[in-house]
């Protein structure tokens, strides 16, 4: 019982188990919206949705700077010191650089993404679909501000409405977009209707923790009236140096496997690969609660100088997720076959072989739930980009390789030994902290 009253009254803990919860409800979503694209569209035109995705995103990640995760950083460091006007200024400043890049990032796409899919996959509908999804930042610019003041001031019930709520429009906005089309146009639309329907709600609620007794988040028009003024160099510096760090993980991870596998492969390939990626990633949702809950309250342990506090909530953080991550993946493997089997029966080989080969790297990135969040508040920036720039160049390297050599299964054995290379950061991680501890 006394192990139970200190988890209930952990605040960290109970932010972490609302964002999970909602991570739950966020996969179980997804694997619906899976299950439906795979009858409605079949496995090629689902995969040149998919590469749409990654060539948009591809651009996107380009530009955006870790503006989000710096935004966080600083509104709860402001607001544990009960600095208002540092939160307004920073939403303000968040809100004018997304508004900037989602424009300039439009056009571009516009120009750009037609001519260069049809060069690299053969296909101008994915250039098209990656055009149309460059619209995303301007859609979700109220929630992208928005959900950065209600995370870094750790309202997580209020956030966690607003994403299963968006969540939820998607699942059913992209279905219908894909029976009415039948072509990867239909989920694209789907995904932009869900990102205005996002906004809306973090409209909505973000009102209404305003209105609530004793609410220190800065009202609408207090935050609005500052866009104006506020630099886009406010956070720009950092912001770079954290989004080097994500992003870089992010291509290696997600974008650069599935456009090395429409190259050398086709795109119904990149569908079984993505697929058996959304699977394992059922299994890594047990993470995203506390890598979210993390940051803020990394940020208030560091901003009291508390190395040691920080310490124990680092190894309490890595252990769990990956202890609980990897025993379900574990789980996962005779059961795998089972829900595979729910998909069309040209699913079904490709899909189970890249998923079988894809868990024991998800077992090993499982313990690093926490890397960037440690990095953005030790202000090790640097080392982590270093070390993210040479385990890029070796596990493009090697995802490359194995995609021109089996162009059907070997990118998942490039993207398994990719997830390995996350394990130098825990031992980094471990070293800083035997040098300052006791610093």
């Amino acid at each position: 019982m006394g192990l139970l009253a200190r988890a209930r009254s952990s605040r960290f803990l109970r932010d972490s188990f609302t964002l999970q919860v909602a991570a739950g409800v966020n996969s179980c979503g997804a694997l619906i919206c899976a299950f439906a694209l795979a009858y409605g569209l079949g496995a090629t035109r689902l995969g040149e949705f998919y590469l749409a995705v990654a060539t948009w995103s591809f651009l996107w990640f380009t530009v955006n700077l870790g503006l989000y995760g710096v935004a966080i950083n600083q509104i709860a460091a402001a607001a544990a010191r009960q600095q208002s006007a540092k939160v307004e200024l920073w939403i303000a400043w968040l809100a004018k650089a997304t508004l900037v890049i989602g424009v300039g990032l439009s056009v571009f796409a516009w120009l750009v993404l037609p001519t260069f899919a049809s060069f690299a996959f053969d296909s101008a509908v994915v250039g098209r679909c990656g055009a149309w999804l460059a619209c995303t930042p301007l859609l979700e610019l109220p929630r992208v501000a928005l959900t950065a003041a209600l995370q870094g001031t750790r309202r997580m019930t209020s956030l966690a409405r607003i994403e299963n709520g968006q969540e939820l429009a998607r699942v059913f906005l992209v279905i219908c977009g894909a029976l009415a089309t039948g072509t990867a146009m239909g989920p694209v639309l789907g995904t932009l209707g869900a990102s205005a329907v996002g906004s809306l709600l973090a409209i909505d609620l973000y009102r209404r923790e305003c209105r609530q007794p004793g609410s220190d988040l800065p009202p609408l028009r207090a935050w609005l009236a500052r866009i104006g003024s506020v630099p886009l160099t406010y956070g720009l510096r950092l912001g770079l140096r954290v989004g080097v760090v994500r992003n870089l993980d992010v291509y290696a991870v997600q974008i650069l496997p599935s456009m090395l596998l429409g190259y050398f492969g086709d795109a119904a390939w990149v569908a079984y690969m993505r697929l058996a990626q959304r699977f394992v990633g059922l299994a890594r949702t047990f993470m995203a609660g506390i890598n979210r809950t993390a940051l803020p309250y990394f940020s208030q342990l560091r901003s009291t100088q508390s190395v040691e506090r920080l310490e124990r909530a680092y190894w309490r953080a890595t252990l769990f997720s990956g202890l609980v991550v990897s025993g379900g993946l574990l789980l996962s493997i005779p059961l795998a076959p089972l829900l595979i089997g729910l998909f069309p029966r040209d699913f079904h080989g490709p899909v189970l072989l890249c998923y079988w080969i894809l868990v024991p790297g998800a077992m090993v990135v499982a313990f690093s739930v926490a890397n960037d969040v440690f990095y953005m508040v030790t202000n090790t920036l640097g080392v982590a980009i270093k070390l993210q720039v040479v385990c890029m160049v070796i596990t493009t390297t090697t995802v490359a390789a194995c995609a021109a050599t089996w162009p059907t299964f070997g990118t998942a054995i490039g993207l398994s030994i990719c997830y390995c290379c996350s394990a130098v950061h825990v031992g980094y991680a471990a070293l800083w902290f035997r040098r300052n501890a006791r610093g």
